[in-house]
């Protein structure tokens, strides 16, 4: 090495090719090595088994969801990812605008917008938001499978400039853009939609509403064996009480009662 200025790992290779190197501290570093990559494997295997039957056992405790459930996910993930009316931007009329690129999710969102919201399949409008180096046909024919209309299939693109130091990882055969889903004629769904976001913000006590206190401090609700978990009267799941079909006003009671009641009692129950 001090000779010919050649690294060692390189020198190596060279000497171990022409038989001039030691092979028995070489095969017991091999040995080790066999045996870590055989013990990380059997515990990588283990990791992904209980993986599995953690996924598996959540799958079986979400059970069909009723309207009402239904409504409040859609309302919270349109709180999470859709378009808002901004009065400081002077937005009176925005329509409702949701865009992801997770198929389950805007599936979900459709299925929100259908059962809870009265909108009409002809309602809904459909653009993809996809980079240059992406195909139009493929980027359509992906999203209309996977959201199961064919309307999508002549969705409007808008193309992103592409930008080749990228250090997006979303590249490849399995990029497929971005889809946004909306709904015409629906500026007065975007007002009752907040209005439903406003009845989840306040109904779930103050620590919703910006206001978190000193660190530590108990908090109604907090604990499924608190005081202000108890409800009047039965104490059945409202969860399976929703009516079916149709949409109505969430109250801010009956939110509560949902977070801070029944639910939490079926939860230390299931889970004692």
């Amino acid at each position: 090495m001090a000779e010919c200025g050649i690294a060692k790992s390189t020198l190596w290779r060279w000497l171990k090719a022409e038989g001039l190197v030691n092979r028995q501290p070489q095969a017991y570093t091999e040995r080790r090595r066999a045996a870590q990559r055989k013990g990380a494997a059997v515990v990588r295997l283990a990791r992904l088994q209980r993986t599995q039957a953690i996924l598996s056992r959540a799958r079986a405790e979400i059970e069909a969801l009723t309207d009402r459930e239904l409504c409040l996910i859609g309302a919270a993930l349109y709180w999470a990812e859709g378009a808002k009316q901004r009065e400081h931007k002077q937005q009176v009329s925005e329509q409702v605008l949701f865009s992801n690129t997770d198929p389950r999710m805007l599936r979900l969102f459709v299925q929100f917008l259908l059962r809870c919201c009265g909108v009409q399949v002809e309602q809904l409008k459909f653009r993809i938001y996809l980079h240059e180096t992406a195909a139009a046909t493929d980027a359509r024919a992906y999203w209309a499978d996977a959201m199961r209309l064919e309307s999508i299939r002549q969705a409007p693109i808008s193309w992103k400039r592409h930008k080749p130091a990228t250090r997006r990882t979303n590249c490849g055969s399995g990029y497929h853009g971005l889809l946004r889903i909306i709904v015409a004629r629906s500026s007065s769904l975007n007002r009752r939609i907040t209005g439903w976001i406003e009845g989840l913000g306040t109904g779930v006590g103050e620590w919703c509403n910006g206001s978190t206190g000193a660190f530590g401090a108990p908090r109604p609700g907090s604990s499924p064996g608190s005081p202000a978990l108890g409800i009047p009267g039965s104490q059945h799941d409202i969860l399976h009480d929703a009516p079916r079909g149709g949409f109505w006003d969430i109250g801010h009671t009956d939110v509560n009662r949902l977070f801070g009641g029944s639910m939490c009692h079926e939860r230390q129950g299931r889970y004692a």
